[in-house]
């Protein structure tokens, strides 16, 4: 049927109506479709088809509603509304309810969208676009398609153009970020807030002293990595008072946000020796992005040393390379990551860096190649999570320089009486699993409320000096909400078995352990915080990080201080909760 109607869309006047005497002659089928033929175009320009359908000949106008489907062949996008109209003689197309327009990725939601077919433009009014990472609302939206299968066309840029609008993030631009570094509770509930909210025009009327407006944002949506570029953004202070940001602002959102290294520098995480700072220069390519980071670093003494980190990423790490080196202790560190097959077969290198897929925490190695595989199983007990299970095959060896005292203490007093405590090399393999019940009681509402599960973990080690060891550890972890405190404690039982020939792997939490993370959001300013574990058999702490978050809900200044690891981290986060006013953003479509 739908053939049928583009048909009559298209055919001339002359096919249309003849003399009146012609509708008794006997009707040559085989010339009517030879004339059909040669008039129809060789592509139609819009497909529609919907519940109900009707078409006014004289005027040849379509009226679809009902689940109403217009398909632009052309322009490689599928409009659906609840009643589109199409005027073939001058080629406009209107959609009316619950407009919804997708086009490569990007999908757009308006209440009312208008086509012109012939020119490859439309507009929409109230648009609201979803890509992944980010909601967009403004006034509205105007677009240029072309057709980038005509050769003429294959250098011309589809873009969507908003004007007056505002932009959420589900998570914060990390103007620097490491990927160990824990956020907040209070991070974390404004993530998991993002995610799910819609936005409004209200939301502009935020009660912070600073808010930000940007004068273009542009979201490249045909790229993976620094799709996301913000331009002259100003800093609002008050109601009458604004000044210039000096920060131009060019991201990655969306798959390509997490990477294993970004950059700049700032802090000691990166272990390159001393406090080490440096900012980030990088080139894009289509395989992925290489980076630069000239290092300046602080030592005791004083003592000045210099270096750098080169790096290259794919997006979403599936190939992830890192080298560098400091001066001042002469030391170099590097990382490899390649994804053989996803999750499922993956081969890691470090050298003088942390192992963050530890359950039992981040530990440091001096060199580490390993082939590992990463799942998650699901049972009925286990929350949504799952229960991670990984297995691993490695030759590693310790570098005990990568301590501090008090962290070669810890480590060292594991070990039986009588063995030394020096730096190992050798094969390793391993089993490690880990997970959170189903809770078994929960009460309360948003703001007071308390939920308890149990928490497991496990690993099993076998090394090539024959030694062998097991540990075990079960328990209750109670986690809740009092208002603007927000906390899990766990308290964890262990079994342990055998013993490593390794320092770096030690297992010191204890046979009995409390575990605490926790956040108290002083106010919408400033959030203190702590993560911490207490070995009861020792009586003492043996992991502990204090951090805090200062600045107003878009931006974020993250600091945090590892006082066992003596690592200091310094991050900002950029359009971290209430969305940002724009005058015009432009987004780039496939």
């Amino acid at each position: 049927m739908l053939a049928s109607l583009l048909a009559l869309a298209v055919l001339p006047q002359s096919l249309r109506a003849e003399n009146s005497d012609k509708l008794f002659q006997a009707i040559d089928k085989n010339s009517i479709e030879q004339k059909t033929k040669e008039t129809l175009p060789q592509q139609a320009a819009v497909d529609i088809v919907a519940d109900e359908i009707s078409y006014n000949q004289e005027t040849s106008f379509y009226l679809a509603q009902g689940q109403a489907e217009a398909i632009l062949t052309e322009k490689n996008a599928t409009l659906f509304a609840d009643k589109i109209t199409y005027d073939n003689n001058t080629e406009l197309l209107e959609a009316f309810g619950n407009v919804k327009i997708v086009q490569g990725a990007n999908q757009t939601y308006g209440s009312y969208a208008s086509f012109k077919i012939d020119s490859g433009k439309y507009q929409l009014d109230e648009p609201r676009i979803f890509i992944p990472g980010i909601k967009i609302k403004a006034r509205v939206v105007d677009s240029t398609y072309y057709d980038k299968s005509d050769k003429a066309n294959k250098k011309k840029n589809n873009d969507l153009v908003l004007k007056n609008g505002v932009i959420s993030l589900d998570q914060p631009i990390a103007i620097y970020s490491y990927a160990a570094d824990a956020r907040t509770h209070y991070s974390k509930d404004i993530i998991r807030y993002n995610r799910t909210r819609s936005i409004d025009w209200n939301d502009l009327s935020d009660k912070s002293h600073f808010n930000y407006k940007a004068k273009e944002i542009f979201v490249d949506n045909t790229r993976k990595t620094n799709n996301l570029r913000i331009k002259g953004a100003r800093i609002k202070v008050g109601e009458h008072f604004s000044i210039p940001c000096p920060v131009h602002i060019t991201t990655s959102v969306g798959d390509g946000a997490d990477t294993r290294f970004k950059g700049p520098v700032i802090g000691n995480r990166e272990r390159i020796g001393g406090f080490a700072l440096g900012p980030r220069f990088y080139h894009e390519t289509k395989p992925g992005i290489f980076s630069f980071v000239p290092i300046i670093q602080l030592g005791n003494g004083p003592a000045f040393g210099g270096g750098g980190i080169a790096s290259f990423n794919t997006p979403g790490d599936t190939t992830a390379l890192m080298i560098g080196y400091g001066s001042l202790y002469n030391r170099v560190i590097g990382s490899a990551h390649q994804e053989i097959i996803g999750k499922k077969l993956q081969a890691n290198v470090l050298v003088n860096q942390f192992q963050t897929d530890n359950v039992f925490g981040s530990s440091q190695v001096g060199q580490l190649y390993e082939l590992a595989s990463d799942f998650r199983l699901f049972f009925p007990f286990i929350d949504e999570k799952g229960m991670r299970v990984r297995f691993s095959g490695d030759w590693a060896k310790d570098n005990i320089e990568l301590f501090s005292a008090q962290r070669r203490e810890d480590l060292s007093f594991e070990r039986e009486e009588g063995k030394p405590r020096e730096e190992h090399s050798g094969f390793k393999t391993e089993v490690q699993t880990s997970f959170y019940t189903e809770p078994v009681a929960r009460y309360g509402n948003e703001l007071y409320n308390a939920s308890l599960r149990g928490r497991g973990q496990g690993a099993l080690r076998f090394y090539d000096t024959g030694d062998f060891m097991s540990i075990a550890r079960f328990g209750p972890a109670l986690e809740a909400r009092v208002d603007n405190f927000s906390f899990e404690v766990d308290y964890l039982f262990a079994a342990i078995a055998g013993e490593s020939p390794f320092l770096y792997d030690q297992f010191f939490d204890g046979n009995q352990s409390f575990v605490f993370d926790g956040d108290y959001k002083v106010n919408q300013w400033f959030s203190i915080g702590t993560s911490m574990t207490y070995n009861v058999d020792r009586s003492r702490v043996v992991r502990n990080e204090v951090r805090t978050e200062v600045g107003p809900q878009d931006f974020k200044v993250r600091l945090s201080y590892d006082t066992i690891l003596n690592q200091v981290n310094l991050g900002f986060n950029m359009l971290f909760g209430d969305p940002v006013a724009f005058d015009q953003m432009r987004i780039r479509v496939e």
